[in-house]
């Protein structure tokens, strides 16, 4: 699909023209438009605006810029909708300011005031997913950090003020009607915070949430829930919790869920196997609730997001003066969860030195803080999880075998989505009720079509996934989720592989290079060859402009002799 093919056929645009956002294709274009008159859009290279996408009609629709502004549908064959109803051909139809047309497969949207800033790409939502994972892989490799932002604005204009209020170097997608994610690369914690604020003081009316990588989540799923999450939470700082369903007794499930019944009531280590996004955290919720210990606090930490020491400190706590910065003893959180369960998620991502401890406090049940000399006994139940493969991380030496033995007295291992098809619609319908009720809205049904699709769908993130999804169609549908609003493209896919393997990919990393390196050289070519200064203004440290000038293969200048 072509969205940037739009020409002009004696028709003078005027400051402060209406302009038309065009949504589709996994890019949203803006055109301008005329102060007034008739533009026609359609596949014919005689339209006003030319969309090339075989879901149009060679002479589509014509809009007539006046007061008010109408839509009129030429006879197309896959038709013009409003508001979800079809408009009949032939008869003008008065539509109001960013009010989302449909023609075909591409959403049009009248734009009645001009821009804020620089127009720069607003990718699809599609697209953002894909590139979303390939950061998170690219990041899970070089140990570095980057955020992902949600915001939600009502103003006029907010799109553009949100590309001004970024850097450059970052990526935006359009995640429903005002609402749109951001991929904040190479950021730092403050960075990402920092920036965040900086859009919350553009938007003054604006929510805005942050997650990071990999702290929040080290996969595109987790790290859209727990955004979106923090989204519905309102101001900075409140959490929500997530809106995650019960298990359901139901197929390869039911046995599943009798043995954890079983095992609830004593006090055996648990280790949970499954791939992300199955609902681990659910299941251990499920065990320490059955449990004698259900009285008592249920703690979680995820292994994966913290580094080694702050996550010592935080399992194990610290003594005053332990190290920089141990203004105050702290206890840690097994020393918290006594008389309560632990659940310690993604344990194969746990360094050597801290498996050693941890197998200590395992088989000795107390705790020594860092710092401390005395120990503390603890009565705490082990809940561990991981996607992972331990028995191959032993084989390779990267997990220790005797505190596999320890955490594994016994393994429940939670069926992918995939296995689980019965669950698939009454989830989904679960999903939709609770993002509708945070609407204020009607839950609304699922078609029949919608159904098959979700149902065909291999879900490689599984429940989260599904649940991203139908929030999303949630917030895009009138009164039913149909496949129009589901991320056809994608799940249109006979099969869908790992995250890290997606396809389209190897699309996305090219595009995202090339976006990458003009944002680069504009900035090299603003501070006049400067890298100081062009890293300042891409929001990046020197070191960071560096290594990616390296990457991208500039020409560096030669020092004089």
């Amino acid at each position: 699909m072509d969205l940037g093919d739009a020409r002009t056929r004696s028709l003078v645009r005027h400051p402060g023209a209406p302009r038309l956002a065009v949504i589709g294709g996994g890019v949203v274009a803006t055109h301008a438009l005329p102060a007034g008159g008739d533009v026609v859009i359609g596949r014919d290279p005689g339209c006003d605006i030319r969309i090339d996408d075989p879901s149009l009609s060679r002479r589509h629709v014509r809009l007539r810029i006046a007061d008010p502004i109408t839509v009129e549908d030429l006879g197309s064959s896959n038709g013009t909708f409003v508001a979800g109803k079809r408009l009949a051909a032939g008869a003008p139809h008065a539509i109001a300011a960013d009010e989302i047309i449909t023609v075909g497969a591409v959403g049009i949207v009248i734009q009645q005031h001009a821009p804020l800033a620089p127009q720069r790409t607003l990718w699809g939502h599609g697209y953002f997913e894909l590139r979303l994972a390939e950061e998170c892989t690219r990041a899970q490799r070089a140990g570095t950090t980057f955020g992902v932002l949600r915001v939600k604005a009502g103003e006029r204009d907010a799109a553009n003020a949100l590309g001004a209020a970024v850097r450059d170097i970052d990526v935006i997608g359009t995640y429903a009607p005002h609402e749109w994610e951001v991929l904040v690369l190479d950021a730092s914690p403050a960075t990402a915070a920092e920036l965040a604020d900086r859009v919350r003081a553009t938007l003054p009316g604006a929510s805005v949430a942050l997650a990071m990588f990999p702290a929040d989540g080290h996969d595109a799923w987790s790290l859209g829930s727990c955004a979106a999450a923090r989204l519905r939470a309102g101001p900075p700082g409140a959490e929500a919790p997530e809106a995650t369903p019960r298990l359901s007794p139901i197929g390869p499930m039911r046995s599943l869920l009798a043995l954890a019944d079983r095992v609830a009531v004593g006090d055996i280590s648990l280790l949970i196997l499954g791939e992300t996004g199955v609902g681990k955290e659910v299941l251990a919720d499920h065990v320490h609730a059955r449990s004698r210990r259900a009285a008592g606090p249920l703690l979680k930490l995820n292994c994966a997001a913290m580094p080694e020491q702050l996550l010592e400190s935080e399992l194990f706590g610290h003594e005053k003066g332990a190290f920089t910065g141990a203004a105050a003893a702290k206890p840690g959180l097994l020393e918290q969860a006594d008389g309560g369960s632990v659940f310690l998620d993604e344990i194969g991502e746990l360094p050597p030195a801290i498996q050693a401890k941890l197998l200590r406090v395992i088989e000795q049940r107390e705790i020594l803080r860092v710092g401390a000399l005395k120990p503390r006994a603890i009565d705490v139940r082990f809940i561990a999880a991981t996607h992972r493969d331990l028995e191959a991380a032993i084989a390779a030496g990267r997990f220790r075998e005797d505190l596999y033995f320890r955490i594994a007295g016994v393994t429940l291992s939670l069926p992918a989505l995939r296995e689980r098809t019965d669950e698939i619609i009454p989830l989904a319908e679960r999903f939709a009720q609770r993002a509708a009720a945070a609407l204020s809205r009607a839950t609304p049904a699922i078609t029949p079509a919608a159904q098959q699709l979700l149902l065909r769908y291999r879900w490689p993130g599984n429940v989260r996934e599904l649940r991203n999804v139908i929030e999303r169609a949630t917030l895009l549908c009138d009164d039913a989720i149909d496949v129009g609003q589901l991320p056809d493209d994608r799940m249109s896919r006979p099969a869908a592989p790992a995250p890290a393997e997606a396809a389209g990919l190897g699309e996305v990393r090219v595009a995202a290079d090339a976006l990458e390196r003009q944002a680069i050289e504009a900035a090299l070519a603003r501070a006049g060859g400067n890298q100081t200064e062009a890293a300042r203004q891409l929001g990046i440290s020197r070191r960071t402009l560096t290594n990616k000038l390296n990457l991208h293969g500039f020409d560096r200048p030669r020092k004089r002799r």
